[in-house]
């Protein structure tokens, strides 16, 4: 195998890992043991994902022994991987908060290990970017069919600008832009209205209990 294939895999990789860690951070925020379970159980198979480019073995423990040396903490993952297993194979098995945020923290920090590389913060432009290579591999016809009708949205404006057909359009389309823009701003306004009645009503009985 060519040397800079798992270099080039691990570069589309990162990607994939910025977001769904995202979402695993989503899932340990909320309040229930099986949001905690889901969150090791996609923790694990990032793990996995990256450890198949890296390393080889019938199962996954001989895959982790290959790279041990790549591992800071080795105890930790094999751990962080029972709990796993116990999820999925114990029925009934519950997870306290506490346990999977460490398991999925432990799994972030061997798949840095195995990248050897850190999740560095990005910049505005990187994350936009990131954003749209992230949307076009998880949702590729998606993507072909918004650039289709953007080209083809471009090319009838192209066509259209000189005629009569194309002006309406035109006046049509800033006309409906406005009548919903004008409506949005009045229903931001009877929102903060509302929510202002709401809140003083709340301060005037909690005034009048005490």
């Amino acid at each position: 195998m060519d040397e800079q294939e798992p270099t080039k895999a691990m570069d589309q990789e990162e990607i994939i890992i910025e977001k769904e860690w995202e979402r695993i951070d989503r899932l340990l925020a909320m309040k229930h043991h099986l949001a905690y379970a889901m969150a090791v159980i996609e923790a694990d198979k990032l793990f996995r994902e990256v450890l198949g480019i890296v390393s080889f073995g019938e199962t996954m423990h001989e895959a982790i022994q290959n790279v041990a040396g790549q591992l800071s903490n080795l105890k930790g993952v094999l751990e962080s991987h029972k709990v796993y297993e116990d999820i999925v194979e114990v029925p009934g098995f519950a997870i306290d908060r506490q346990t999977a945020e460490h398991a999925t923290t432990i799994y972030l920090q061997a798949i840095l290990d195995l990248m050897g590389r850190d999740l560095e913060s990005k910049s505005w432009w990187q994350k936009f970017v990131n954003e749209w290579v992230y949307f076009g591999e998880s949702h590729p016809r998606m993507l072909r069919g918004l650039l289709v009708g953007v080209l083809v949205f471009l090319v009838g404006v192209w066509f259209l600008a000189d005629t009569a057909l194309g002006q309406w359009l035109v006046n049509l389309a800033v006309g409906f832009t406005h009548f919903v823009l004008s409506w949005v701003w009045w229903l931001i306004l009877l929102l903060m209205i509302i929510l202002g009645i709401v809140a003083v009503s709340w301060l005037f009985f909690e005034r009048r209990r005490r």
